[in-house]
């Protein structure tokens, strides 16, 4: 796998906001946590569906902007309007910040900040939970030659990530930002294992009706956790599968790993 690529750890469905942090509009513990939006893909069972957050950083910064037009414009959100939109944002601007390789150390540490604070006064908000362990994994990325700091940040984050998933099993934005992110950690830390259980449990509950795009996302991952769980011929198949789709930019990145392999 590439420098960058591994870098990259919980791309997916996030969102990137508002850009003045110190202006969001901060909820009230009181508040009700933000639902999914209607057009949240159908699941089948008792699913919980994902917060909805394109899987291009184009879509992504479209919506962030959308966002923080709402919220600058209008003088009739409701303070609930208001606490939904700034949670939106959050999981926005860390998928943007994920998926950039220029990202920048104190920019994550601020917003993992934010993140954590809203956390704490939703507790029972478990998909934000799980979004609090991908951005303290995600810091691990800046020390690659302190494996301490690494194992510390990493540690830290799977906590969050495992609390998540522990909590709300059958969230499935929880399972996808820890199957994301637990691809993305090194092979020696063997977390692989759980992502590829994470990507089965997705692929199960939302079958057909997956958007093609989140589709070739998940697969995209999917392949690349099979391939560190030493399961490297069904992961190179499935990323010949999405390479084949031509649905950028996971049908490029998946030729690039399917070149690394031989």
């Amino acid at each position: 796998m590439t420098q960058s690529t591994s870098l990259v750890f919980v791309a997916a469905l996030a969102l990137s906001a508002l850009s003045g942090c110190s202006d969001a509009p901060q909820p009230a513990a009181t508040e009700p946590v933000a639902q999914a939006p209607a057009s949240a893909p159908i699941v089948t069972g008792k699913y919980i569906p994902a917060t909805v957050v394109p899987v291009t950083n184009e879509k992504r910064q479209a919506l962030l902007d959308s966002l923080k037009d709402s919220t600058d414009n209008s003088t009739n959100n409701s303070t609930n309007n208001n606490a939904e939109q700034y949670r939106l944002s959050l999981f926005v601007r860390y998928t943007l910040m994920a998926d950039n390789k220029n990202r920048q150390l104190d920019a994550l540490e601020q917003l993992t900040e934010q993140i954590s604070t809203l956390a704490s006064q939703y507790k029972d908000d478990y998909e934000l939970t799980a979004l609090l362990g991908s951005a303290t994994s995600l810091q691990a990325a800046f020390y690659p030659d302190n494996l301490g700091k690494t194992n510390l940040l990493a540690k830290k984050g799977s906590r969050y990530l495992d609390r998540a998933v522990k909590k709300a099993p059958k969230h499935l934005g929880v399972r996808l930002y820890r199957g994301i992110t637990y691809t993305e950690m090194p092979a020696f830390l063997g977390k692989a294992r759980q992502a590829v259980d994470d990507f089965s449990l997705l692929k199960m509950a939302m079958g057909p009706q997956m958007p093609q795009d989140f589709a070739a996302m998940v697969d995209y991952y999917f392949g690349l956790a099979l391939i560190k769980d030493q399961q490297q011929k069904p992961g190179v198949r499935m990323l010949e599968t999405v390479a084949k789709q031509n649905i950028q930019p996971w049908s490029m990145r998946a030729v690039l790993i399917i070149k690394e392999q031989g």
